[in-house]
């Protein structure tokens, strides 16, 4: 081969180099690394969406449930009943219990008239004192007289032939007589005011002419 610048020298050529694999594991890795970053990436974004599913949504308990019941309905209120028409309906149903016995006891004779009232009359009651008559005071008085006077009865003038007026609730005692004077006479033992006591005949057989007698 001889020796360079020698003729007929050549320069023997050096054997080709083999390519580094390290070039390729470098890039290997940089992509597994990258895939497991990516995995562990999605895996905390998908813990984290559960948790705040969790956070945002609890478990329903017995006051969530309670409040977000419908509201129940309001109960009517029952309106207030007026006194003076439920006393009105009591002197109603006491004359209604009252009319068989006057019918049968004391219709056609002499009774003592105790009380004649209708609502909205002024007049003194027994005692004397001014009173504007009620449905209520109409039914304190008979009451009164009914613990007072044994037998006492109450009748509606409407339901009566012998009374002219309507719309007058009557006491009458409970005895009854033939003839007027002895019915004014038990007035009479009692100290009764005569403008509050006297003799009343009550019929439905007759009219109201002669069945008054004042003391």
């Amino acid at each position: 081969m001889g020796y360079p610048g020698y003729p007929g020298y050549q320069q023997a050529m050096p054997p080709p180099r083999r390519p580094s694999p390290w070039p390729w594991i470098l890039g290997v890795l940089v992509v597994v690394v990258a895939l497991g970053v990516g995995v562990i990436a999605a895996g905390i974004i998908v813990l984290q969406r559960d948790r705040d599913s969790t956070t945002a949504a609890p478990a329903p308990t017995a006051a969530t449930i309670a409040a977000s019941a419908p509201a129940p309905a309001p109960v009517p209120v029952p309106a207030p009943v007026d006194p003076d028409d439920r006393a009105l309906d009591t002197l109603r149903a006491q004359a209604d219990a009252d009319q068989p016995f006057v019918s049968a006891g004391a219709a056609d004779r002499w009774v003592p008239q105790l009380s004649a009232k209708q609502p909205g009359l002024v007049a003194p009651d027994v005692d004397g004192q001014m009173v504007n008559w009620t449905s209520s005071e109409i039914l304190a008085q008979h009451q009164r007289m009914r613990a007072q006077y044994p037998g006492a009865r109450l009748v509606w003038s409407d339901d009566w032939a012998t009374f002219d007026l309507q719309g007058w609730w009557i006491t009458l005692a409970g005895t009854t007589y033939s003839d007027p004077d002895s019915a004014n006479a038990w007035c009479d033992a009692r100290s009764i005011p005569v403008d509050e006591c006297f003799a009343k005949l009550v019929s439905n057989s007759r009219g109201s002419a002669g069945t008054t007698k004042y003391r």
